[in-house]
């Protein structure tokens, strides 16, 4: 046999192996995702981690009379993509990309705070590189910054009405988001009964441990936390049944426990029922949800403990929501109001404020965390609450970033109207009226923090009396360029209540009033 007739058989049988190593099957492939470009001229959104009005310490972290406005250029990109079998089958995945316009590229292989990342040899002052997230801007633009947010699969069992989902993947709660918006990591299942009722169930683990630590060490007395053990777990229960084809109802349960603290263990409960109706050109919804349970401190002593002190807390929170849309003219009329309860601080075994999903990787029991893992996107707001279909990018700022509100609870009230002017021009306007649900005197999250959480006058020396946080007026207006393309325009401003009165932190300007917050953002937003 010659050389070439023996290459030419070897090809043959390696062709025929691969071919019956591959499934008789057609993969499909499928692409989809956007791109948001935004330029902000603002005095609160500021392109990092800082100003919030939820501040922190000894009041908010109000910025006064004088503070110039930031104006920065922010872009996100996020592709998906799936691998589908067939009807039944595919894996999802999904990345995102974020950066802003001049921001930290370049150098050694840093974290962004300065130090240096895991297995990185340091020496000397270390200037952050290139493995942290939302880099990438800079000039030149290299940058280790992709990030995964989607891998799960995703399949309908034969023979049953059920849909499993198992990986980390986008979740909210049937209250509006209120409790949890985020990508976790676990299993979901959604079951149907028939054509009028169905029912979610849920498990997903928001955190493992102390990074995973199984050796023993690491940790406050060398006890270690074990895969498994010390963990926090979520786990939904969700039942829809539509009563008609205009009305249903839901009931809803949620189990939120938290054991990776060495001091203490949170368990908590919540339980909500929830409807949606129409009528004609007015569609109705809302819910009303309670919280029951219980923080477990587990310390010899008052370090680390809640409240600083060893005694156990009894958790409880309610939250309730009315909304209407009223189809009018070219468009849609809204009114929509929300509660969240607070606690007053004057307890150290009870805790009323409604509990949120916060990212505290350490297990920290603080709701002050600059990543908020819940949302309320109901009034349209952009500065008074944190609304995630108005943001879509990383460093949009807001007055209460969190549904907890810092354990003050909230109180808002808004109306708006969104106009479809013709197929490509919109307008929308809104106006929003928030306040604290409570007058919160201590930090029940923060053991030994004795400081008064609403912010102090600095004329009287005193926190203020009112728990008004102001009044929100915003608009936004776009057009289509494309079918898929839409430059949009977005203004809001902040009339700032007593809350803030005499607050502003200028050197030499004690007492004075903080300046209003606004934000004006273009915006080119891609969808495919």
């Amino acid at each position: 046999m010659s050389f070439k007739t023996t290459i030419l058989a070897v090809a043959a049988v390696g062709a025929l192996t691969a071919a019956t190593a591959v499934p008789a099957m057609a993969l499909e492939n499928e692409f989809h995702g956007m791109y948001k470009m935004k330029y902000f001229v603002s005095n609160l959104d500021n392109g990092s981690n800082g100003y919030m009005y939820e501040g922190s310490g000894t009041g908010q972290a109000v910025r006064g009379t004088g503070v110039s406005a930031a104006n920065y250029f922010e872009q996100r990109a996020r592709l998906f993509y799936s691998a589908k079998a067939n009807d039944d089958l595919k894996l999802v995945l999904g990345f995102e990309i974020d950066s802003v316009f001049g921001d930290r590229s370049q150098g050694s292989i840093f974290s962004a705070s300065g130090g240096a990342a895991s297995g990185a040899a340091a020496t000397g002052a270390a200037a952050p590189g290139t493995t942290f997230r939302n880099s990438g801007g800079a000039l030149d633009t290299d940058a280790v910054n992709l990030e995964t947010k989607w891998v799960y699969l995703d399949f309908n069992v034969p023979g049953a009405p059920v849909n499993v989902k198992v990986g980390t993947q986008a979740i909210k709660d049937a209250i509006k988001g209120i409790m949890f918006d985020v990508d976790a990591g676990g299993i979901y299942t959604t079951t149907k009964f028939g054509k009028s009722a169905s029912m979610n169930l849920g498990y997903f683990r928001g955190y493992e441990g102390n990074a995973g630590d199984i050796t023993g060490g690491g940790t406050t007395g060398g006890v270690g936390f074990k895969m498994g053990v010390n963990n926090l777990d979520l786990v939904l229960l969700e039942g829809k049944y539509n009563l008609t084809k205009d009305l249903s109802v839901g009931a809803d349960y949620y189990g939120y426990f938290d054991y990776r603290d060495s001091h203490a263990t949170i368990l908590d409960h919540t339980f909500a029922v929830n409807a949606d109706a129409a009528m004609g050109p007015l569609a109705l919804s809302g819910f009303l949800a309670g919280q029951v349970g219980t923080t477990r401190n587990t310390s010899g002593t008052a370090t680390g403990s809640v409240n600083g002190s060893t005694a156990n807390v009894d958790m409880s929170g309610i939250a309730a929501n009315v909304a209407a849309r009223l189809k009018a003219g070219p468009g849609t009329a809204k009114l929509a109001a929300l509660y969240t309860s607070g606690d007053d601080g004057k307890s150290q075994t009870r805790n009323n404020s409604w509990l949120s999903l916060q990212q505290s990787v350490n297990g920290a029991r603080s709701q002050t965390s600059a990543s908020s893992l819940n949302s309320y996107n109901e009034g349209g707001m952009m500065l008074l609450n944190r609304n995630g279909a108005s943001e879509g990018t990383t460093t949009d700022r807001t007055i209460a970033w969190t549904s907890n509100n810092r354990d003050q609870g909230m109180i808002l009230v808004t109306a708006g109207y969104d106009a479809n002017l013709t197929p490509k021009l919109y307008a929308n306007a809104n106006v929003g009226f928030g306040w604290t649900a409570e007058s919160r005197k201590s930090n029940l999250n923060d053991a030994g923090d004795a400081d008064a959480i609403k912010p102090v006058n600095g004329n009287t020396h005193a926190a203020n009396s009112s728990n008004y946080l102001g009044t929100e007026i915003n608009v936004e207006t776009g057009y289509k360029l494309y079918d898929n393309l839409t430059a949009s325009v977005q203004g809001a401003y902040v009339i700032l209540g007593d809350y803030y009165k005499g607050t502003g932190q200028v050197t030499g300007k004690v007492g004075s009033d903080p300046d209003n917050p606004y934000s004006t953002r273009f915006v080119l937003t891609y969808v495919f």
